[in-house]
């Protein structure tokens, strides 16, 4: 499929920026989709993407709305594969229904629908998530009886009241995916399709300029550790470090390699061995000159709330995955270069 036009949403997010550079090396042609004409050229202009703009293997449609039915239509002609990355972020909201549940459950099913219209297309890769997998006690509390696999799914699906942003985003993801395991049986689609299912992504963020920025991500989680914060309550102990991520969506293009209608769980440290507040050991280990300038202060917290995930298949087709400690150090030598840029 390398050589071929493939489709990507998303691609001004932190995961979906990953994807496009990544898909952009493996030799594809890459048409992106954006909400705003305005993004496109910081797209094009970025040190990364540039080169392949001047190679003429880049182009750009405006979506304004990718909620609506019929959206990509004309979007995908002649699109092989697809990534669909976009999907609301859980920020606070007064309306979780509006601006997190139905952009991510209206998103998956309308370019699923438009795909059909398009005899080309061969896979769609979708960012579903691990909390696709789980109520939200597992998620924060811990679950220590229940082995999480692809095919794990909740039951009985979650409704309305939506709870908080973070956990309207944790059933916005098992919409999603119930949607699109809804759209297989019924639709019988020419293409197949692959779930990759991250836990919290972490690693160098190349759409970063500021150092701050870094905490408006999943980045927080590590960062907020090393930076002295002390977080009340647990946290998922489920992460995967950004190139993995980006390996794992560019890969499951490949219908030869990787056989479709099925998901993969993306968990560093397999057996539930995440342990946060290591990104305290990182720091004084890799980044001892930061530490001692107070760059990084230390002294932060979090809890772990541990889950037993089985993505043992994942590392069967993909390869062994990078660890937590290796995460952490792709993000804070990020922060620790801008922080010193901007304190000159």
């Amino acid at each position: 499929m390398a050589g071929e036009l493939i489709f990507i949403t998303g691609a001004t997010g932190f995961v979906g920026f990953a994807v496009l550079t990544k898909a952009l090396q493996a030799g594809y042609k890459v048409c992106i989709s954006v909400r705003k004409a305005a993004q496109i050229e910081t797209l094009k202009s970025h040190v990364l993407i540039a080169p392949f703009v001047e190679k003429g293997v880049v182009e750009f449609v405006v979506v304004p709305d990718i909620t609506i039915k019929g959206a990509f239509d004309e979007a995908l002609k002649d699109v092989v594969g697809v990534l669909h990355i976009a999907s609301p972020l859980p920020a606070p909201t007064e309306d979780p229904e509006k601006d997190i549940i139905l952009p991510a459950l209206n998103g998956t099913t309308s370019i699923l629908n438009s795909a059909l219209l398009h005899p080309t297309i061969t896979r769609v890769v979708i960012t579903s998530s691990v909390v696709a997998l789980m109520d939200a006690p597992a998620l924060m509390v811990g679950d220590p009886s229940t082995i999480y696999t692809p095919l794990t799914r909740r039951n009985p699906l979650p409704s309305a009241p939506w709870g908080t942003a973070a956990e309207a985003y944790f059933n916005s993801k098992a919409l999603s995916l119930h949607a699109t395991d809804t759209f297989i049986n019924t639709s019988s689609p020419h293409f197949t399709i692959v779930n990759i299912m991250p836990g919290f992504v972490i690693g160098r963020s190349e759409l970063i300029t500021r150092s701050e920025e870094l905490l408006k991500s999943t980045n927080a989680v590590p960062l907020s550790i090393v930076l002295g914060v002390k977080n009340e309550g647990k946290k998922p102990a489920m992460i995967t470090h950004i190139d993995d991520v980006a390996r794992a969506h560019v890969g499951a293009l490949d219908t030869e390699k990787v056989v479709g209608n099925r998901g993969f769980l993306l968990q560093s440290d397999v057996g539930g061995k995440v342990v946060f507040e290591d990104a305290l050991l990182v720091a004084r280990e890799k980044f001892a000159d930061a530490v001692e300038e107070g760059i990084l202060p230390l002294g932060g917290t979090t809890g772990n709330a541990y889950q037993i995930v089985d993505s043992s298949a994942t590392e069967e087709v993909f390869g062994k995955l990078k660890s937590y400690r290796e995460a952490v150090e792709s993000v804070l030598g990020q922060f620790v270069e801008l922080k010193r840029r901007e304190l000159v």
